[in-house]
């Protein structure tokens, strides 16, 4: 159709707009980007001290109405760059990278980044961001998507050759657009699956779980507004609760075409359920419904952007709680249970689930009771998924947490065997051989995970602190060159070769 051209989803991933260009300098760390965009695409520099880096970006992420995010492409690996562009505010830190002392270009981009903004990545199976050339089947979001698989349609198109969600039953239907619109805390694949094998005419927990904080379930607490909670807040307003089958995303948005009157379309959607008796007894203005009770409001995780607050309030909802400050606390609950192979049971899988859920946000909020929560889940289901790289890896996590490297090291060894060219479970079993202080094991790791993927990062940062501490003067120079020959343009790798100390982060994938 001529019109999806121009919408948002069809427009989710593409190379980065022309004439484009700037300078904007990050206060926090005193680094300075400067932008052109020539005729053979964009290229960013980056500038902190003396050192200095160039990137071309090959792509855009984002249809911009909200905002851009810019990829660099390094040996078949995709990077985000640190700087993006911003709707009605121009270049700015992505989100992350806000307060960062020492910003640069090598925050991986994973499948599970790429899921909702590409038509179809094309990831290197066992790898954490490389991707085959082109890495992309698609660019921008396609028909499959929500219609699923369309050769035969293509071939025959005749009513019932491809899927049409309005017709699916309620949670099928609904997972058409869950897919993308609920993202909650954490999404866990079920056994052997990834977010990609979802295809429409699914239940969603067919192939993943979605876990979401329990607070946002209650209607009247400040639910503060994310960049992708559209269907945690949906299902908040009274309308959904009170037409739960009726009343989906689909009844009010047309994927196929964005409205030319956006006020009008809207009303119209409204009136279709309130009737026009409404308009009489309703205070005047009564013209826009949904800015009034669908305003646009900042989010909590998103810089310098605004949202539109699907919670259809009757009256303008508390403010959405500002970008950086404490979220509360978590306690984890599936938007819906599982649902897996009868020999598995869905006790156990249900607790596989969310047992990695805890452990992954519990790590990303350094909150020990969530990851000893999920280790607890994990171990007592440990029996029914023996094999799972993914449980394996998350019960060695707990014990790493726990600070218990040798018991780490052996769970992420299991996970060795079961994915033997993995990478990040080399990087992982170096990490607990490390905390075992058994630094000669941990070194073994640290080589095997780059080995295998030589624009992994961390495993160099490690062995640079493991020879800095040994006063290794040799292994540490040749390690600074290999660090330096995989990222040329990396600052930090710049200043090393120079001899010159960087600042180390943490990140463990």
């Amino acid at each position: 159709m001529a019109g999806f051209a121009v919408t948002q989803m069809a427009r989710s991933l593409g190379p980065p707009k022309p004439g484009l260009s700037g300078k904007y300098i990050h206060a926090v760390s005193g680094t300075v980007f400067t932008i052109e965009t020539p005729g053979s695409g964009m290229v960013q520099r980056i500038k902190r001290g003396a050192a200095t880096g160039e990137y071309k970006i090959p792509y855009a992420l984002g249809s911009g109405t909200h905002a851009f995010a810019y990829l660099m492409e390094l040996n078949g690996h995709l990077f985000q760059s640190p700087l993006g562009t911003f709707a009605g505010r121009g270049w700015g830190m992505s989100p992350g990278f806000e307060n960062d002392r020492a910003p640069d270009f090598y925050r991986p981009v994973t499948r599970d980044c790429l899921f909702c903004h590409s038509g179809r990545a094309r990831p290197v199976e066992g790898t954490f961001n490389t991707y085959r050339d082109p890495p992309f089947e698609a660019e921008g979001i396609t028909c499959e998507r929500c219609h699923g698989p369309s050769d035969a349609h293509l071939q025959n198109p005749v009513p019932g050759s491809i899927i049409n969600p309005a017709s699916l039953a309620p949670r099928a239907r609904a997972s058409v657009c869950e897919q993308c619109h609920l993202a909650g805390e954490e999404r866990i694949p079920n056994p052997g699956k990834q977010l990609s094998d979802f295809r429409p005419g699914m239940e969603l927990e067919e192939v993943y779980t979605v876990y979401i904080n329990k607070a946002s379930r209650d209607a009247n607490g400040p639910n503060p507004l994310r960049v992708v909670s559209q269907v945690e807040q949906l299902a908040l307003s009274r309308c959904a609760r009170e037409s739960p089958a009726k009343l989906w995303c689909g009844t009010c948005h047309d994927p196929h075409a964005m409205p030319a009157n956006p006020k009008t379309y809207f009303r119209e959607r409204c009136l279709a359920c309130h009737g026009l008796g409404l308009l009489a007894k309703h205070p005047k203005p009564n013209f826009d419904c949904i800015g009034c009770h669908m305003p646009r409001r900042p989010v909590s995780d998103g810089a310098h952007t605004v949202f539109t607050d699907h919670r259809i309030a009757r009256r303008p909802p508390a403010a959405s709680r500002p970008a950086g400050s404490v979220p509360p606390a978590k306690e984890l609950v599936a938007w819906r249970e599982p649902a897996g192979p009868d020999t598995i049971g869905a006790g156990a899988l249900a607790e596989r689930n969310r047992g990695l859920a805890e452990i992954k946000v519990g790590d990303r909020l350094e909150s020990f009771p969530m990851v000893n929560e999920g280790f607890k889940l994990l171990m007592d289901c440990w029996d029914k998924f023996p094999d799972d790289p993914a449980v394996l890896t998350g019960i060695g996590k707990g014990f790493l947490v726990a600070n218990d490297g040798a018991h780490a090291a052996q769970v992420f060894e299991a996970a060795i065997e079961k994915e033997p060219n993995v990478a990040l479970h080399y990087l992982h079993s170096g990490l607990a051989w490390k905390e075992a202080r058994e630094e000669t094991k941990a070194i073994g790791f640290f080589e095997k995970a780059i080995a295998l993927d030589p624009q992994m990062e961390q495993p160099y940062r490690e062995l640079l602190e493991i020879y800095s501490d040994r006063h290794d003067t040799e292994k540490l120079r040749d390690t600074i060159a290999r660090y330096h020959q995989a990222f040329p343009e990396k600052l930090d790798a710049q200043r090393l070769a120079r001899g010159v100390s960087p600042s180390m982060g943490r990140s463990v994938p």
